[in-house]
């Protein structure tokens, strides 16, 4: 391999699982390396936006059926030529098609989760497999306009100056702090010298929460409601603090190096936890039993 070398890396999977793909994919690129990234259009477009990829494609436009079926179609001149391909998609002959098509001078298949024996990070797992240095990821910047976007956002919630950005939900409900102790620490925080709070909601609480408890959350502070992407990346970069559970969101904050505290239940934060340069990790085997103390404690740290 000579010269810059082109990734591809594709990922179908959600925010969070994109992002972690993101930050192999800088790993890999140390040097002058270029990233073509395979995503869903929304995230894909986010990561470009914020450095993480050179360009973006959107995953759901690709003809990846004829991964399954062999026929010659236009899936391989959508995707181009590379000298490594990383995909968390597709397996058995689909991945030898994939390989066939993209012409790559090394491919990778990392697992989109470690096994059970395996005591550290998925990222770190993949930079094992992958032979490179697991080094902590880098700092993706927030575009000025974006910045821009999410002070228009907070002026229309009427918020001034420095704020504590919450986000309560996640994409599954086991996966989620008390709403209650969200609105109880929200309340709490002036009295312990921190910035008001924030709430951000997305489409996923918007889903399976009924109305009134959206509703319930504006009556206590202010609420930004489902924000498109490079605005609540901005929101996360310019809060004093980020607190939330394991979601998508909370890797975002972490990976544009918002100091973020991450609640972790039924997942391993040994495996998922975020990576960023400022990441702290509050973890129960239900998730009911992490203190209010103890987030405020967190979220006071330096």
């Amino acid at each position: 391999m000579t010269g810059r070398p082109t990734i591809l890396a594709i990922h179908g999977g959600a925010l969070g699982d994109v992002i972690l793909l993101g930050q192999f994919a800088a790993a890999l690129a140390v040097g002058g390396g270029s990233v073509r990234l395979v995503a869903r259009a929304a995230v894909g477009e986010l990561l470009a936006g914020l450095g993480a990829a050179d360009e973006a494609i959107d995953f759901d436009a690709l003809p990846l059926g004829e991964l399954f079926t062999g026929e010659p179609g236009r899936l391989g001149e959508m995707l181009g030529t590379c000298d490594v391909l990383v995909s968390c998609f597709g397996s058995g002959p689909a991945r030898r098609r994939l390989t066939e098509l993209t012409r790559p001078t090394r491919a990778i298949f990392p697992p989109v989760r470690p096994p059970g024996d395996y005591p550290g990070h998925l990222l770190d797992l993949w930079a094992e497999l992958a032979g490179v240095e697991a080094a902590g990821p880098p700092a993706w910047g927030v575009p000025d306009h974006w910045r821009r976007q999410a002070r228009t956002a907070l002026a229309g919630a009427g918020v001034e100056g420095e704020y504590l950005l919450v986000h309560p939900g996640s994409g599954s409900r086991d996966k989620c702090w008390p709403l209650e102790r969200f609105v109880e620490l929200a309340r709490s925080l002036p009295s312990h010298g921190l910035p008001p709070a924030v709430f951000v909601v997305g489409p996923a609480e918007l889903d399976w929460w009924p109305q009134e408890r959206v509703s319930s959350l504006r009556a206590e502070a202010p609420l930004i409601v489902s924000p498109p992407l490079p605005v609540l990346a901005a929101l996360c970069a310019g809060a004093d603090a980020y607190l939330g559970n394991d979601s998508g969101p909370t890797h975002l904050a972490a990976a544009v190096a918002a100091p973020t505290v991450a609640m972790f239940g039924p997942t391993d934060p040994a495996h998922f936890a975020p990576r960023g340069q400022d990441v702290r990790v509050l973890a129960a085997a239900d998730m009911a039993a992490i203190r209010p103390e103890s987030v405020l404690s967190a979220l006071k740290k330096p």
